[in-house]
């Protein structure tokens, strides 16, 4: 039975995790699963889901558009360094092993991680899960690129719209994350019967749109229309980190406060009565049938895990950082946007709160080419079986 191991480098809840967590339930049982991650509720999440779990330090090295350290970039990357010798150790460690068939880093972020799997002469399939900063057209991210391809021997992207700012040498598969709907009632929300209730998933990131999301109810509740926020999920870092002497040193590093800079907002926008903050879900199934629409107001590129949770519940959806429209999952269940604007977004939801008809129609329209975690792992499974025997499958590598 070949194994495969997969390398995650977050400990925290993330979509990323949830979405190779239902990877690996959904590969079939000729495969074993391994996961190589810090110790965490990821950790736990990937042993719930089937796999074996070795835990370390994975240290990553951020290159892609949404990093939040900027100029001081480097001190981020001074730490990740300072974990090389010690991830080294457990990755060789785990690979003697298992002796995986493959090594399989969980985005692109895990250079190194994939380099050493590499130079133990283990293929290496990199998942592109989060855009390369200026599509791939400055000095850092052809570099990056070269790593890529030097290490790797296939690639796999969520979307279109991410494998854009990948040109890569190396095949690269646009595989989708998979999604599972699970069986239940709408969550019970205290909120006045009547309003539209509109979501928001993931972290509280700037870049993932918050701030234009709570301005967009804001201008809705001006024009006199009944609607309400449901946020679910909160900061990589709650507000307690930035108190005391570690809390001194992150704000000089410039690394934003966001949940209080969330709950900050909201009143100053007073909307406490308008929003309502409910924690990371790994089933997102009973608040997303409580709502009307879920809004994703992406700053970057990419169309993130929650359209795809949304239209597999049937819920309309409005989002923008798609430049194709490819990594929609029907054209008739979303409302795209080309730059999610607190102006923009506010229109397209003040359209469907004045037009259930559409909203209906969007209902229909959903859900119809989202992948379940069964037919997405034989999609990846077959990327695996091109790179072992790619003379069985004509695969040739230029280069």
């Amino acid at each position: 039975m070949p194994r495969v191991l997969f390398v995650h480098h977050r400990p925290q809840p993330s979509g990323a995790a949830q979405s190779l967590a239902l990877l690996i339930s959904g590969l079939s049982s000729d495969w074993e699963p391994h996961v190589l991650v810090p110790d965490g509720s990821a950790a736990r999440l990937f042993e719930s889901s089937g796999a074996s779990v070795h835990r370390a330090r994975v240290p990553a090295f951020t290159h892609t558009w949404d990093v939040q350290y900027h100029g001081l970039r480097w001190l981020v990357a001074a730490r990740e360094a300072a974990w090389l010798p010690p991830h080294a150790r457990a990755l060789r460690q785990v690979i003697r092993m298992i002796r995986p068939a493959i090594v399989h880093p969980n985005d692109s972020v895990m250079l190194a991680s994939g380099a050493l799997a590499a130079r133990s002469e283990i293929p290496v399939v990199w998942h592109l899960r989060s855009s390369l900063a200026n599509d791939g057209r400055d000095s850092r991210s052809r570099a990056i690129l070269r790593w890529l391809d030097r290490y790797g021997n296939a690639a796999i992207a969520i979307d279109t719209d991410v494998a854009g700012t990948f040109p890569l040498r190396l095949p690269v598969h646009v595989i989708p994350n998979p999604v599972r709907v699970t069986p239940g009632d709408p969550a019970h929300l205290d909120i006045p019967a009547g309003r539209l209730r509109v979501g928001y998933f993931g972290y509280l990131r700037r870049q993932k749109g918050w701030p234009e999301f709570l301005q967009a109810l804001r201008l809705l509740a001006d024009d006199g229309i009944d609607v309400h926020g449901v946020v679910v999920g909160g900061a990589i870092r709650p507000t307690s980190a930035f108190r005391g002497l570690h809390g001194r040193l992150l704000k000089a590093l410039g690394v934003p406060d966001e949940e209080g800079d969330f709950t900050r907002m909201v009143q100053a926008l007073a909307l406490e009565d308008r929003v309502t903050q409910l924690p990371f879900t790994n089933d997102v199934g009973p608040v997303m049938r409580a709502l009307d629409v879920v809004a994703f107001p992406n700053q970057g590129r990419g169309l993130g895990r929650p359209v795809l949770e949304a239209a597999a519940y049937g819920v309309p959806v409005i989002a923008s950082g798609s430049r194709t429209g490819d990594g929609v999952p029907d054209g008739d269940s979303i409302l795209l946007l080309a730059r999610a604007s607190a102006d923009s977004l506010a229109e397209s939801l003040r359209r469907l709160a004045g037009d259930p008809a559409l909203r209906h129609r969007l209902s229909r329209g959903a859900g119809k080419s989202v992948a379940p975690p069964a037919e997405a792992a034989a999609e990846v499974v077959q990327v695996y079986e091109q790179v072992l025997h790619p003379r069985r499958y004509g695969v040739r590598r230029d280069g």
